[in-house]
């Protein structure tokens, strides 16, 4: 029952996106998985085709409340950033353990660096979802400088919407991969399928089965399925794994 932390350097980078289809990918590897959603303003279920008014239920509500997706458990807990026994909750949970079977995916807003930096060190693996953008090149090395030994061993990282058409996405994306090496888990595709889909309330599967950032981000979330078996031990893919999505895109 592990722990995968979804976090971003800055808001807009589409975390959520990447955390909703990462949920899935764990979900088709067999694993029964709950997305948590810690943003007070809550965009999850817009990934899974579900109407934008609706509500999540706490993590904390009985199971006939639950909002079931493609069999995947959307929860929303906002006061998570203020719980400091937010992660004994999780251990109590059954959380933070090892095993294929159970799994969450914990969507953390940028803004909430800190209870990222609380978290992290108690899950299998944090995905960093990054934009090839100025901006974001700006903070990396700042990150990566204050992040700690615990923090930066379970982090891989993710470009998403790289455009490859323009010379400068493709340059900043070249520096992140000589940055971060192994740890980048691959790229995703800029692609107008993906606000598309959930302008049309879709699933992006639904809409377009065959949208590259979908196949990039099923890439991505296979790449992170064996984070599952080493809940409490740092976790970093393979060589093979991290570029086979990188070459999808």
């Amino acid at each position: 029952m592990a722990v995968i932390v979804c976090h971003g350097l800055k808001g807009g980078a589409g975390t959520t996106f990447v955390a909703a289809h990462l949920a899935m990918s764990l979900s088709e590897a067999g694993a029964e998985v709950t997305v948590l959603s810690v943003a007070q303003r809550d965009t999850l279920p817009l990934h899974f085709g579900l109407q934008p008014a609706l509500t999540l239920p706490s993590l904390f509500a009985p199971a006939e409340d639950a909002v079931l997706a493609s069999g995947i458990n959307l929860r929303s807990y906002h006061k998570a950033v203020d719980d400091l026994d937010f992660v004994p909750t999780l251990l109590d949970l059954g959380y933070l353990e090892t095993g294929l079977d159970r799994a969450m995916v914990i969507d953390v807003p940028a803004s909430e660096f800190a209870f990222a930096r609380r978290i992290i060190p108690h899950a299998s693996a944090n995905l960093c979802v990054l934009n090839a953008a100025p901006d974001t090149l700006a903070l990396l090395p700042q990150v990566l400088g204050e992040a700690s030994a615990e923090s930066i061993a379970r982090t891989t990282f993710a470009i998403n919407a790289l455009d490859e058409t323009r010379r400068l996405s493709r340059h900043s994306s070249a520096f992140i991969r000589e940055l971060v090496g192994p740890r980048l888990v691959g790229r995703i595709r800029l692609d107008e399928s993906v606000p598309e889909a959930i302008a049309m309330l879709q699933p992006l599967a639904r809409y377009a089965p065959s949208s590259a950032a979908l196949s990039d981000v099923r890439a991505i979330g296979a790449a992170m399925v064996p984070a599952l078996d080493t809940p409490g031990r740092p976790w970093v893919p393979r060589s093979s794994q991290a570029a086979s999505p990188s070459r999808a895109a």
